[in-house]
């Protein structure tokens, strides 16, 4: 399941044009330190952008899709300020 969700994840791009860059990969760690199968990151140009990117039917599908074979799931939400140069 975990390759399929992200294969999912990846259609994503094609689909939403407020996705700025996506990526998305297989945990690779062999420890037990592990919470996650999959790990995604995804940026926006702004907020509102980001809060469109949820709004999309492919969106919804992705999430029913995950969420219907998770055992849980983590989600972490932020924005990101570029430092400025002095």
């Amino acid at each position: 399941n975990a390759r399929l969700i992200v294969e999912k994840i990846k259609g994503l791009k094609s689909s939403i044009p407020e996705i700025q860059f996506l990526d998305v990969g297989l945990n690779v760690g062999a420890y037990k330190a592990a919470f996650s199968d999959v790990g995604m990151y995804i940026t926006f140009l702004n907020e509102q952008d980001f809060l469109a990117y949820t709004k999309y039917e492919s969106h919804d599908e992705v999430v029913a899709f995950i969420q219907s074979v998770m055992e849980e799931e983590i989600i972490v939400d932020f924005i990101y300020n570029t430092p400025t140069v002095r």
